[in-house]
């Protein structure tokens, strides 16, 4: 989240800082100015950016989100507060939230190595629902029901304050019989892994395809993985029609017979078989208790809290800083006549004269001096004197230290040993408008280098609004986004580097790491299949796609594309692939030079002995394949497949104490994969 504090206005709505960025709009603190002159509560303002602004269906599609929003009334759906146009530019003012989607909460939970308690993903589960119920049952003045269908009912789109409470968000592409413009049937719309049967059949959805994606987020936690998977796209969609999903229970035992129950009745694959509402669903999952007990809202809080610290979290911290560079308080009074001053936007936008708007605010000295008093006024223990003097000499101390350079600035981000030491200096550079494009660039590859992406993507954000027209701002930004899983806007920045660099390969790689985060296979292999066409020469984006060719099970096609690579010259990797290929065509002998090959070139290659251990045991050397497992789980201590395989070599071997001993060692080290190779480790 970055925060520009340009405080300027824009309607009735006085802007103080810009929040957020995404691919199509950009958020603002903002407060309106109520008819009797005072301010009121602080909002997000939501604004189209300026080059979209131009696109009808763009902006159609921007505002119907609102006027289907607004139709809801319940606390677990974002308020839309106002819509409309300023100056022919549409905007969308909602109630302002603090905290983070369910999705970063899985997320964040994942990198620790744990998985969200059960009680409390279904607490945010059963309320996301009742919100949802809500708009499924929502009516219009004359009674009429509106018909909302979400359609894109996913952990992205349900977002967890850090007070407890739980709304939905991003109505983009509900439908609505009283909205016009929604989605024709037989057009996928929506994350394809939560979509119903009918949906993905091109069927008319009713209320019953948004209780499915509810049924696909309980499985989810229940399993540790989701109930269709594939190695591409097809595949998945082709599952999820079957309707065939495997019972949670054969992934981990010990999930409850009741809450077992409740999830395969919401992944039915007849509409018809599902709870009739999303109400039902609730109350089943609500009477399981137990093992499955539903958390507090303040449980809810407490786990947010723990997981996003308010002293560590980047978006709690910007909106911090957006509350203290609001100058307007309850009791500020209008001038005579508001005019309209746009705050300052993408540098594409032509200048325009605007007329007169309010006085100018306070300036960076006032600012300061008011925001030392707000603070010292708190320290009751501080007398009148004492107190009039620390807030004077703080003020002008805050007011005349002398500003950082640029150069400085990259300097010390430089030798900084400290991460949030290097994003703060970084950040405040990428605010500075004196900054080039190469000090932004410079300044977005060291952000990138921090494990604060969240303060990365704040610089990188900073620099593609500068500067446009730049195609590494726009990789940059993309990076940022990928790393932190935001595939709207990783999609979005993707998008605009391929638009500013057509023939450069470096975002169709990127779009490809955002697709395998994704698990979307499918997705993976087209985005370095773009790539090669841009860069046929690439040795390394063809092992890539070599590599993924196998493991899609493409053989024919992955052993052209290696055998290809390894005429030019030898690469340890595509021959270590190449010679797995070679094994399931039952060509052993190849597969083992290959495999030799590639570890007498590179010998701590970990997939080489990985694949060598799979050559050994179908030779029946049970012994030297134990080793090359063993081995290859020493290099790659990330990656699940040798210790699995280790424990199905032991289970079919009857060495069920060291297979027994294996499933407990997979279950600690690998708690999300775990299930997939227990399930699979047995005589």
């Amino acid at each position: 989240m970055t925060v520009s504090t340009s405080s300027s206005w824009f309607g009735r709505y006085r802007l103080t800082s810009r929040i957020a960025t995404g691919g199509m709009a950009e958020v603002y603190l903002g407060r309106a100015l109520q008819p009797d002159g005072r301010f009121g509560p602080a909002v997000a303002v939501k604004r189209l950016l300026p080059h979209l602004t131009s696109d009808a269906a763009i902006v159609r599609m921007f505002l119907n989100e609102a006027e289907i929003t607004q139709q809801i009334d319940h606390p677990n759906v974002v308020r839309i507060l106002d819509l409309g146009n300023v100056q022919a530019e549409p905007f969308i003012a909602m109630e302002l939230l603090e905290g983070h989607s369910f999705a970063e909460l899985r997320q964040t939970a994942a990198q620790g190595g744990r998985r969200v308690p059960l009680g409390i993903t279904l607490r945010v589960l059963t309320e996301a629902c009742r919100g949802l119920d809500a708009a499924h049952r929502a009516v219009d003045s004359k009674g009429r029901e509106l018909q909302i269908v979400h359609r894109d009912f996913t952990p992205d789109n349900i977002h967890v304050s850090v007070t407890g409470e739980v709304k939905v968000i991003d109505f983009g592409i509900a439908k609505s019989a009283a909205v016009p413009g929604g989605t024709e049937p037989g057009t996928l719309k929506g994350k394809f892994f939560y979509m119903s049967p009918e949906m993905i059949a091109g069927h008319d959805v009713d209320h019953r395809a948004d209780l499915f994606a509810a049924g696909v987020m309980l499985y989810e936690q229940l399993c540790g993985r989701r109930p269709f998977t594939g190695l591409n796209t097809e595949e998945v969609l082709n599952r999820i029609s079957e309707g065939k999903p495997r019972r949670p229970t054969e992934f981990d035992p010990s999930v409850p017979l009741a809450l077992e129950l409740v999830c395969l009745t919401a992944l039915s694959k007849d509409p018809a078989r599902r709870f009739p509402s999303l109400h039902e669903f609730i109350a089943a999952i609500e009477a399981v208790g137990g093992q499955a007990r539903v958390a507090t809202p303040e449980e809810i809080s407490e786990y947010v809290t723990s997981i996003f610290p308010a002293e560590e979290d980047p978006k709690r911290i910007a909106l911090r800083r957006a509350r203290l560079a609001d100058p307007s308080t309850p009791t500020h009074r209008a001038p005579d006549a508001i005019g309209v001053l746009l705050p300052p936007r993408e540098e594409s936008r032509p200048p325009r004269k605007e007329p007169p708007g309010p006085p100018p605010g306070p300036s960076a000295w006032q600012r300061r001096m008011a925001w030392a008093r707000e603070k010292l006024f708190r320290v009751e223990v501080l007398g009148p004197a004492a107190l009039a003097v620390v807030v004077i000499a703080g003020a002008v101390a805050v007011a005349t230290r002398p500003e950082r350079s640029v150069a400085d600035r990259l300097q010390l981000a430089e030798r900084a040993s400290n991460p949030g030491q290097r994003i703060r200096e970084l950040t405040a550079l990428a605010e500075d408008p004196s900054a080039t494009e190469a000090d932004l660039r410079r300044a977005g590859e060291l952000a990138l280098q921090s494990p604060d992406l969240e303060g990365a993507l704040a610089v990188t954000q900073a620099f593609a609004r500068r500067f446009p027209k730049s195609i590494e701002a726009a990789l940059q930004e993309a990076r940022a986004c990928v790393g932190l899983r935001l595939g709207k806007k990783a999609d979005a920045a993707i998008d605009r580097a391929i638009n500013l660099g057509p023939d450069d390969p470096r975002p169709d790689l990127l779009r490809a790491d955002l697709r395998r985060l994704q698990g979307d296979a499918g997705g993976m292999l087209d985005a370095l299949t773009s790539a090669s066409k841009k860069a046929p020469n690439d040795r390394e984006i063809a092992v890539r796609r070599g590599e993924l060719l196998s493991q899609a099970g493409r053989l024919d096609e992955a052993s052209g594309v290696l055998n290809a690579v390894l005429r030019h010259r030898f690469h340890p990797g595509a021959a270590a692939e190449l010679g797995f290929v070679k094994l399931r065509q039952n060509q052993s002998t190849d597969a083992m030079r290959l495999l030799r090959a590639s570890l007498s070139r590179s010998p701590n290659l970990a997939k080489a002995h990985y694949y060598l251990g799979a050559a050994l045991t179908q030779q029946g050397d049970i012994a030297a394949a134990e080793s090359e497992y063993r081995t290859a789980d020493r290099l790659a201590p990330s990656d699940p497949r040798p210790l699995g395989a280790l424990c199905t070599l032991f289970a079919q071997n009857r060495r069920g104490p060291e297979a027994e001993a294996l499933k407990k060692e997979l279950a600690d080290r690998f708690p999300e994969q775990a299930p997939r190779y227990v399930a699979e480790c047995h005589p």
